[in-house]
């Protein structure tokens, strides 16, 4: 790993910090200055019934100005081990009132949401067998419309952009083919 050195915390938020520090990349003779994004990991969750319905929220989003098509997840607030699951589980009883027994929560992937401005991690669940058993608990400024889905329909609406959020297409896309995979 390269050494980055000089970090400075430039514009502080709720959800990100705008920073910058110095690097001297291998090719170069001296250092420059990059600017990335610092943030906490997020996490999100697929969660299938014990029908085997996928359930998806839909809710609006500030950047697109429309409404997003999605499953549960969000920012990973606590640290330390386990942090990422207890997240998961946490996000998925707050946003849909649906839960499981963790021992049915399996990891599916940890991914960089963006590695080119991003500092963080994302986690990817599955969480299988939930059923709705808690009121939700809205964050302000939520307000979710619980969707459940077969899976050719989820299937279907991941190829026509339907839901289109990256961290939910990779999730979804990693349980498929992992699913597929188990099938053979």
């Amino acid at each position: 790993m390269k050494e980055r050195k000089n970090w400075k915390d430039l514009y502080p938020t709720p959800i990100y910090t705008l920073a910058s520090f110095d690097i001297k990349l291998p090719r170069s003779l001296k250092e420059k200055t990059y600017y990335v994004l610092k943030s906490k990991n997020w996490v999100n969750v697929v969660p299938v019934t014990k029908s085997g319905e996928i359930l998806l929220i839909k809710q609006y989003r500030h950047g697109i100005g429309e409404d997003s098509l999605e499953i549960p997840g969000g920012i990973v607030d606590e640290e330390g081990p386990g942090s990422e699951l207890e997240s998961a589980i946490r996000e998925l009883r707050e946003e849909t009132g649906y839960a499981t027994n963790q021992s049915q929560y399996k990891l599916l992937s940890k991914f960089s949401g963006n590695p080119a401005m991003f500092t963080n991690w994302s986690y990817s669940y599955v969480a299988y067998d939930v059923e709705p058993m808690y009121e939700v608990e809205f964050d302000e400024g939520e307000d979710i419309e619980i969707v459940l889905k077969k899976p050719e329909e989820v299937k279907r609406l991941l190829l026509d952009g339907t839901i289109h959020h990256p961290h939910m297409v990779a999730a979804l896309g990693i349980y498929f083919l992992l699913s597929e995979a188990k099938s053979k």
